[in-house]
């Protein structure tokens, strides 16, 4: 806080950023995957699982990092936080060639079935996603992201009957503490919290009708 106070930023608008940071689009892939892991009670330690685990996480977040990182340093992004409709469509459209072919993967080799709603999911968002910033309307990423793991968490403890009410209520906690530094960082307007929160959560009820009458 003092660092923030230093350079003139103040307490809260360093938390905003915290929160738009750590709960990025990019990393809700990341905390999705190692909470199913750690939810589900078969995945304990078998050295094959922690292999395919780590294959999954460099997959779907190292590489789109270091792409994203690259792209920066060429000048293609303004910021990380992606504030323009211009690179928030060129986002999506990497992101959504990713999660098709980790898609591809786990149904090609029928690894992590479980995954493969939430991917869907994420894939079929992005598409949404991208048609709205054709159209110059930026919903928000950061609420797309929060919307879509909350969503395919809930359906899956639905299915599973593991009980994750905790974990839901936390993570709930953090989403409107997400959204509403999004709100005070003057990112986005409620309107667009609220589109980017419904494109997730029903992407991912869309994606798992799919998969059970197709897979």
């Amino acid at each position: 806080m003092a660092e923030f106070k230093k350079n003139g930023i103040n307490p809260a608008t360093g938390m905003a950023y915290l929160f738009s940071i750590l709960f990025h689009p990019l990393f809700i892939p990341l905390y999705t995957i190692v909470l199913y892991f750690y939810l589900t009670p078969r995945f304990f330690l078998p050295k094959n699982i922690r292999f395919l685990e780590v294959y999954l996480l460099v997959l779907s977040v190292v590489i789109p990092m270091l792409f994203f990182i690259t792209m920066k340093a060429g000048g293609f992004f303004s910021s990380f936080l992606l504030d323009s409709p211009r690179e928030r469509l060129f986002f999506s459209w990497i992101m959504l060639i990713v999660y098709l072919i980790i898609l591809n993967k786990l149904v090609q080799f029928h690894i992590f079935i479980e995954l493969v709603p939430f991917f869907m999911g994420i894939s079929i968002a992005l598409l949404w996603m991208s048609i709205a910033n054709y159209n110059r309307y930026k919903p928000s990423l950061h609420a797309m992201g929060i919307g879509g793991m909350l969503a395919f968490l809930m359906i899956w403890s639905y299915y599973t009957k593991i009980f994750i009410l905790p974990v839901i209520g936390f993570l709930l906690m953090i989403g409107v503490f997400t959204m509403a530094s999004r709100i005070y960082l003057e990112a986005h307007d409620y309107k667009e919290l609220f589109y980017g929160f419904l494109i997730g959560f029903s992407s991912q009820i869309i994606a798992f009708g799919l998969s059970y009458f197709f897979l």
